[in-house]
């Protein structure tokens, strides 16, 4: 039974919620109000200085944090390119995939008008949202012969950017005070209100500079249209007739409700200025503001409640909002509430306190309980007994039904993503949004030998129950070592350690992790073994490195998961398992990072498929303490073996080799691979300069 069902299903009992605490809410108003409206009736406009600013905080905030919603998306876009770019995964040089890139983030942020690029060179590349809603791109490049510039045109068409119109481009992005502004700027920043020089209309941006190598050259941008953010002004109720408006500090008109927002026409036209503005509202607010440039400010002016307050620092946003309310809206009726309240207030006061406090202490005591549940609930603690439901009240037993109806939703839901990552998102209240950071990580890949092999042996319901058996139990070897379980791929495990929460000696629990599954598996093979079913055996790459980490996907389905060389890598090491007949092979940083609290074999410099440059390959033997001498000194004789390798002795070093097989007990695969290659060599050496490296052919 689903969520909705089980709570719909549920047998309460108790009196209705709502019609209970309204009529003990009217009580107490009326209480409250009596006790005021009798000092209110004696001074009105004190009480209504009060109220107003209070009131006049809480509508701020609650634009301002509105309004910061709104823009806020250009904050982590810049970063995200920023880093993108500063990482090599976005060339601003090649124009097709920045396009992409552009249209991309137009889909993602329907706020956004225009995301764009400007470099030192004079190129400008763009993508702009057309009044039907249709996504259009630009490029113009520095032609001196052209006489300046050409600017294309371009519509994207299966898949592909194509030429809809050419002409000289006269627009130069150093030119323009944005370019300028972002240029110089130590980070992203937001540019005063301005005209666009390429359709008339009036719009903000923010910028970010392009660094690289130490050095600016070129400026990312998003702008906005102020019709826009005017339109969602408009959406923002303030009372019956209240306004909403953003202005600058110099007293630019940012955003207005009714869209006006600039003075002249045509090649004339400038952003309005608040204090000369048409619309009576704002221009008396804001010339009342000048005897208060403090922020927050709230006011009585005239006919009108007043208040303005800066956008928090942290946004970066140098802008305020203006709210301006006539005082009827709110404050009309306060003397003739006042005298009616004052005139019920003793026996109102009488019922509301003892009814009140009644009420309250039984329905609260039970909604403590909830609190402490949901408060479990949000650590991801879901164990425990179910929920009393002893309340008077139907909905508190509701509650309670419904409490326990989401625990073990939950707990379902956990068996889908990775539990660390739900915990740490409900810990800090984070919401899974599109985008990730690159971040120092460890990479873990298993796999099954032959797993096709056996599976074509095994009845289906046999061959699920086995595998759900292995991967339970290997997957809990990850999780025990602090490790996130990203996803199942068939018989496959993929992992990895320090995300989402950091974790500074990551490779060491990652091989700890790996050390744990063969012991693991060891154990189910043994069961296995005794109940006549076929044996799983695993083979284990681990990589560490710098990797891009986060929800990556679509707006409506995340993954979270890691990308990059790194991981390649490690999926690669788990693959090259075969070729030299070992368990659990660790890239060359992972070695490095885990230190001496382990052995490491040297397997082999190996250039894997699609890499030119090669890398030392390491066998993980054991934690140091739980490995014997006689183990060491066999990993030391392959050690030495190897040296004679590379050195080019080959006729020494397939001797060596085969002694080090002999070491290790006459079956060590990679042992019998090396002296094979080294015999091969022997005959016909590798060309001049060779530096030891096997180049791979396959994956």
């Amino acid at each position: 039974m689903g969520y909705s069902a089980a709570v719909s299903a549920a047998k309460t009992a108790g009196f209705p919620l709502r019609p209970t605490l309204v009529s003990m809410i009217v009580l107490l108003i009326l209480a409250g109000t009596g006790a005021v409206g009798v000092l209110a009736y004696h001074s009105t406009q004190r009480s209504i200085d009060t109220l107003w600013q209070e009131l006049s905080g809480e509508l701020a905030q609650r634009t301002t944090q509105r309004t910061i919603r709104f823009l806020e998306p250009a904050v982590p876009y810049a970063r995200l390119t920023e880093r993108l770019a500063e990482g090599g995964h976005l060339d601003a040089h090649d124009v097709p995939t920045l396009l992409d890139y552009f249209h991309g983030a137009m889909e993602a942020n329907h706020e956004f008008t225009w995301v764009s690029h400007g470099d030192d060179e004079g190129t400008y590349v763009a993508v702009q949202r057309e009044a039907d809603g249709s996504l259009l791109g630009h490029h113009r490049e520095q032609d001196e012969e052209a006489g300046g510039g050409r600017l294309r045109t371009l519509r994207r068409q299966g898949g592909e950017w194509r030429v809809v119109s050419e002409e000289p481009g006269a627009y130069d992005p150093r030119q323009r005070p944005w370019y300028r502004a972002g240029h110089g700027a130590d980070g992203g920043m937001w540019v005063e209100p301005f005209v666009f020089a390429t359709m008339g209309v009036p719009g903000f941006m923010y910028v970010a500079p392009h660094r690289s190598d130490g050095a600016t050259h070129g400026v990312w941008a998003v702008e906005y249209e102020m019709s826009s953010l005017s339109e969602f002004l408009a959406t923002v109720e303030v009372g019956e007739h209240g306004k909403v408006y953003v202005v600058s500090e110099d007293g630019l008109v940012v955003g207005h409700p009714e869209g006006v927002t600039t003075r002249g026409s045509g090649g004339d036209a400038e952003i309005a200025m608040a204090g000369e503005h048409g619309d009576a509202f704002l221009s008396e607010a804001w010339q009342g503001l000048a005897a208060h440039p403090e922020r927050p400010a709230s006011f009585l002016g005239g006919e009108n409640l007043v208040m303005a307050d800066a956008f928090p620092e942290a946004s970066g946003i140098p802008w305020q909002v203006v709210i301006v309310v006539p005082e009827e809206d709110y404050f009309g009726t306060l003397q003739e509430q006042a005298l009616r309240a004052a005139m019920v207030a003793a026996l109102a006061a009488l019922l509301a306190v003892l009814a009140g406090v009644f009420l309250a202490n039984r329905v609260s005591a039970s909604l403590r309980v909830i609190a402490d549940e949901l408060g479990r609930i949000g650590r991801f603690e879901l164990e425990g007994p179910r929920l009393p439901r002893n309340s008077l009240v139907r909905e508190v037993n509701d509650m309670a039904e419904a409490t326990d109806a989401m625990k073990s939703s939950l707990k379902s839901f956990g068996r889908y993503v990775p539990k660390g990552l739900v915990s740490e998102m409900l810990r800090t209240g984070t919401e899974a949004e599109l985008g990730g950071q690159m971040e120092d990580l460890t990479m873990l890949f298993s796999d099954i030998a032959g797993f096709t092999s056996i599976a074509e042996t095994l009845e289906p319901d046999v061959l699920v129950e086995q595998l759900a058996e292995y991967l339970e139990t290997m997957s809990g070897a990850v999780q025990e070592n602090r490790g996130t379980v990203d996803k199942f791929i068939g018989d496959a495990i993929m992992a990895f350690w320090g995300a989402p929460r950091p974790l500074e000696d990551h490779a060491v629990h990652a091989c700890r992790a790996a050390l744990a599954m063969r012991a693991v598996l060891a154990r189910n093979q043994v069961e296995w073994e005794k109940a006549g079913r076929p044996l799983f055996d695993t083979r284990i790459g681990i990589n560490s490195g710098t990797t891009l980490v986060g929800n990556i996907g679509a707006k409506e389905r995340l993954n979270y998961t890691v990308m990059g060389d790194a991981v390649n890598l490690a999926s690669r090491l788990e693959n090259l398992n075969k070729a030299y007949g070992t368990r659990i092979l660790c890239g060359d940083e992972t070695v490095k990072r885990a230190g001496d609290g382990f052995v490491f074999r040297p397997v082999d410099w190996v250039a894997v498929k699609g890499k030119s440059r090669g890398i030392l390959i390491h066998e993980l033997v054991g934690e140091a303490t739980d490995v014997d001498a006689e183990t060491k000194a066999a990993v030391d004789a392959y050690r030495h073996a190897l040296d004679i390798y590379r050195d080019r002795r080959f006729d020494e070093a397939a001797a060596a080799f085969d002694a080090a097989d002999a070491a290790f007990g006459g079956a060590d695969g990679p042992s019998k691979t090396l002296a094979a290659r080294a015999r091969k060599y022997e005959k016909v050496p590798p060309p001049e300069g060779w530096d030891g490296t096997y180049v791979m052919t396959s994956k």
